[in-house]
């Protein structure tokens, strides 16, 4: 099999967009799925815990990716194999279900952080356990787009993705009781997840076990350090708001944020859509010294996701509470505004999550983790001031001003990298 990304030797094919988009889709929506379904069935509160749940999981799920994957692709030259790459996400993924559960260990009795009860606390764990599934397959699905192969693994995923929300629905519907449909759903997709990892490799040969390379995973996990704290960071930051209303109010505002919050994802899914396959072939510009090329890709992607994101808000401001309330069996009208302000505090995370990508490509990561840092210390400040002022007005503000600031470091950081190899050869 040609070694070389399918992106170098043939372009990227209609088929790899396509699975790519549909695995995409589904990967982001599945929380809305399960949480239209969980609050038609059961109700908001038990909502609320759904939200909290997969917010926390998602936040740990990036100790288990640990920030490798475009890492891992863009890795042109091959200097590490996929016997390291494999071994650093095992003890990510490891270390991701340690500091996951830590957070809900208390010495009070059978209630956890926060005197959150036995089954909240369960929930959540389990959730961890959950997502850990995506941390590994992430490894596998890497080298496949690394030979190529981003396709094979879209197609995986979209029949795992899509027969464990049905599962987990029909659990729900079943058995009205969140913590027993997620346990089950749990064990069904980490035994589909190793059912397709061994069909890849009878009928693919994939993942490769690369000749050549490092097999140590200790370079990874220096190298990729400053990667995995950056968006444990982002998503940190994301979600202190849903901490903060954790803290100061109940699990109904939570589920009501989290409903408005839903069509924030949609903005980085459709802008993914369009970035994701291209990342290989953009590392290859990179490396190749077409400067000019690769800064105009991305300047054309930032234009996309505002366009995605103007979108977004048109439609939010027209439909989008009826919409949404009629998801969700909740009335969000009075909550038109803060859905707005929320998808424009998206469009920002999805520049920076751009704009951080491009810096990875560019080995720069390390001069993220200063940055993030401090927008996280901001946001300790500025949420729970605002929430404890306006609610959850207060929230959607407060997420708004923080991602403006994260997006302005981050794009700072992307210039700094361009400028600094103004010398390279030029497309």
């Amino acid at each position: 099999m040609d070694a070389r990304p399918r992106e170098d030797r043939q372009g990227t094919s209609r088929s790899t967009y396509l699975w790519n988009t549909a695995s995409s889709m589904l990967m982001a929506f599945q929380s809305v799925i399960m949480l239209v379904v969980v609050t038609h069935v059961c109700d908001v509160s038990t909502a609320g815990v759904l939200t909290l749940a997969y917010a926390h999981a998602n936040l740990f799920l990036n100790l288990g990716k640990y920030g490798v994957r475009n890492y891992q692709v863009s890795d042109v030259e091959r200097r590490h194999s996929f016997i390291a790459y494999a071994k650093l996400r095992v003890l990510t993924s490891t270390l991701m279900l340690v500091f996951g559960s830590a957070f809900l260990l208390s010495p009070f009795g059978d209630t956890g952080y926060s005197g959150y009860s036995a089954s909240k606390s369960a929930t959540i764990f389990v959730m961890l356990l959950f997502k850990c599934i995506d941390a590994l397959e992430d490894a596998v699905h890497g080298n496949y787009q690394q030979n190529g192969h981003l396709d094979v693994g879209a197609k995986v995923l979209c029949f795992r993705l899509s027969t464990t929300i049905a599962i987990f629905a029909l659990l729900v519907c079943l058995a009205r009781d969140l913590l027993l449909s997620l346990s089950i759903a749990t064990a069904y997709t980490a035994l589909y997840f190793l059912a397709e990892t061994a069909w890849v490799w009878r009928r693919y040969g994939l993942p490769s076990f690369d000749a050549g390379g490092s097999s140590k995973a200790l370079p990874l996990l220096k190298a990729c350090f400053p990667l995995f704290l950056s968006l444990f960071l982002l998503f940190y930051i994301g979600n202190i708001p849903k901490y903060t209303i954790d803290t100061l109010m109940d699990d109904a505002a939570q589920a009501i944020y989290g409903f408005i919050a839903m069509p924030v994802f949609v903005v980085g899914l459709l802008s993914n859509f369009i970035f994701n396959p291209i990342v290989a072939s953009l590392a290859l510009q990179w490396s190749k010294g077409k400067v000019d090329a690769f800064s105009k890709r991305f300047l054309w992607q930032s234009i996309v996701i505002l366009l995605i994101t103007v979108g977004c808000i048109v439609g939010a401001w027209t439909i989008g509470a009826p919409v949404l309330g009629a998801l969700y069996n909740t009335n969000l009208y009075p909550y038109r505004i803060d859905l707005i302000v929320l998808l424009m505090g998206g469009g920002l995370l999805a520049l920076a999550t751009l704009f951080t990508t491009g810096i990875t490509i560019m080995r720069n990561q390390r001069m993220l983790t200063f940055g993030y840092l401090l927008v996280s210390l901001i946001a300790r400040i500025l949420c729970p001031v605002m929430v404890r002022a306006e609610g959850i007005d207060g929230a959607s503000w407060s997420y708004l001003w923080v991602m403006l600031c994260l997006t302005l470091w981050c794009l700072g950081g992307f210039l700094m990298g361009l400028r600094s190899n103004k010398g390279s050869t030029s497309d």
